[in-house]
């Protein structure tokens, strides 16, 4: 069992890189080759010969094959504070209690013998497209089999919402026929799917047609969706849906919660519906949309890839008068002295929310203001914390119109949301303790420019 500094000290190699005349050191080789062993086991590794890339410049971003992987750390080194390899393979039989992260693989591997520990027969030829590799690495990550305890060894049932999570991944691991090969399910199907719709911009007949097509030519038995209508079911499943909320022509107010049944604004009386003739649906002048960040902050701790690295922020070895991460800072370390119930958890989440605005049609397009609010969880490494994947849009405020002075009326929703998680939280399953919390979460700062600081100051 190693300490936070032991692991650091046990893996200095990965940050000697080069010497003083700048030529790769020896140790750094050695260590490198263990890495890549280490890493070579993985099941995804295994099945596609490929690892995500954690050099300086990939910065565990890019999905690479292995041999690829070994050119670009010889030559450019570690990504930063990468001591811990949560995206190879650590995360879970790593760790070994709630203040220690432990390197036992490291110590025990024999680096007697490390020639060709990168090379071929350790890695198996690819055989599928990179958004095949995340769902069945989802899949994998929630059933991965984990030894990891707090020191009382308690080990607890997820709680019903986990374990309704859980049964819909199982789901995913059903073949989508019989012989069909590892990973290819209805599920993963139906979110490539999902995934082409969208980047293509695909209508709903099309996708239907294209249903339609890969069930006929698939074997009789298979089982993928059918239709549209059954591929946007099944991906809902997944439990992280947006929500559309009406919004006031004039930027007054939204339609949510006690005024969600009004038929006109409460402050300028404007109407909430356009015109339209006898029995037809009704069309609001303007919607808003907001996802929920509750659910995405359950799945940090519901993946095994993630729910360590959630605790990085308490855990990590700090240098003195060195910031490497916003907790290392007086701010965090001020407001977890005044609010010591909350710092008392390590696993309750901080934030970060940003906002701008943009033109989806470019400088030559017509004139339109699209404004993205962004929520970031600040528990994670600083190799992680800034991934497009961990940026939570929160809120897209509709344009054409400025929001001006009016972006806190749509701030609404997240605001009541951070409320609840401040105030009484969430229970939320911990998988790599095994172990249900009751999850809060803070929103530490504001990220703008000083126009958007305007507006969020109301």
């Amino acid at each position: 069992m190693s300490s936070a500094s032991d692991v650091c000290r046990q893996r200095r190699w990965m940050y000697m890189h080069k010497d003083s005349d700048g030529n790769v050191t020896q140790e750094f080789i050695n260590g490198l080759e263990i890495f890549m062993y280490e890493a070579g086991q993985t099941p995804l590794t295994i099945e596609t010969g490929k690892m995500f890339c954690p050099c300086r410049k990939c910065k565990n971003t890019r999905f690479a094959l292995s041999d690829t992987v070994w050119k670009h750390l010889l030559n450019r080194g570690f990504t930063a504070h990468y001591y811990i390899w949560f995206q190879h393979g650590e995360g879970s039989y790593c760790h070994q209690n709630e203040e220690s992260s432990s390197n036992n693989n490291y110590e025990a591997v024999d680096c007697a013998e490390p020639s060709n520990l990168h090379c071929g027969d350790h890695y198996h030829p690819d055989h599928g497209g990179l958004e095949h590799d995340r769902i069945h690495g989802m899949v994998t990550d929630a059933f991965h089999e984990t030894t990891t305890s707090f020191a009382d060894n308690t080990v607890e049932e997820p709680n019903l919402d986990a374990k309704r999570f859980y049964e819909m991944l199982d789901a995913a691991n059903q073949p989508i026929y019989d012989g069909c090969r590892e990973g290819l399910s209805k599920l993963s199907l139906a979110s490539r799917m999902m995934t082409i719709k969208t980047y293509h911009n695909l209508g709903d007949v099309c996708m239907d047609a294209w249903a339609e097509l890969l069930k006929e030519y698939l074997p009789e038995d298979n089982v993928s969706a059918e239709s549209y209508y059954e591929i946007q079911k099944l991906v809902f499943s997944l439990g992280l849906p947006s929500k559309m909320i009406d919004v006031c022509i004039d930027n007054c107010m939204i339609y949510w919660k006690d005024d969600a049944q009004l038929q006109e604004c409460r402050f300028c009386k404007k109407p909430r519906y356009k015109p339209q003739g006898s029995g037809r649906n009704k069309i609001p002048y303007q919607r808003m949309w907001y996802l929920s960040i509750t659910d995405r902050l359950k799945r940090l701790y519901q993946s095994e890839r993630t729910a360590v690295a959630m605790r990085w922020h308490a855990e990590h070895s700090q240098t003195d008068g060195e910031i490497s991460h916003p907790s290392d800072a007086k701010a965090w370390k001020h407001f977890q002295m005044v609010h010591s119930d909350f710092a008392r958890n390590i696993r309750n989440v901080y934030l970060g929310l940003c906002t701008d605005g943009f033109s989806p049609f470019g400088i030559s397009g017509r004139q339109y203001s699209l404004w993205p609010v962004i929520v970031t969880p600040y528990n994670l490494p600083p190799g992680m914390c800034m991934e497009k994947e961990f940026l939570f849009l929160s809120i897209l405020v509709p344009g054409p119109k400025h929001p001006k002075r009016s972006l806190d009326v749509f701030l609404q929703p997240l605001i009541h949301e951070l409320k609840e998680l401040w105030y009484t939280g969430v229970r939320t399953y911990d998988c790599s303790v095994k172990r249900n919390f009751t999850m809060k979460a803070v929103l530490m700062w504001t990220i703008s420019d000083f126009p958007a600081y305007g507006m969020l100051s109301g």
